[in-house]
């Protein structure tokens, strides 16, 4: 059995679909509270394929390049 996923998908301030990919459940829950607490709705993915799931954004927050370029507030 593989590790379990921590991704979570929202629809940002801008309008686009947004979606997460965290390291751990921690990570994904602090971010989920933010997003939340920005009166912004989330929805936690078991999954997400480049191919098949829809996002406008995904970003790979366990990935350092990823850290530098996304700044979560610019989309709150």
């Amino acid at each position: 059995m593989s590790d379990p996923r921590h991704i979570i998908k929202f629809r940002a301030a801008t309008g686009f679909t947004v979606v997460l990919e965290y390291g751990s459940a921690e990570e994904l829950e602090s971010i989920e509270k933010k997003i939340q607490e920005a009166g912004l709705k989330t929805e936690r993915l078991e999954i997400y394929d480049f191919n098949f799931s829809e996002s406008d954004l995904f970003m790979d927050m366990r990935s350092p390049e990823c850290i530098a370029q996304f700044d979560l507030d610019d989309w709150l």
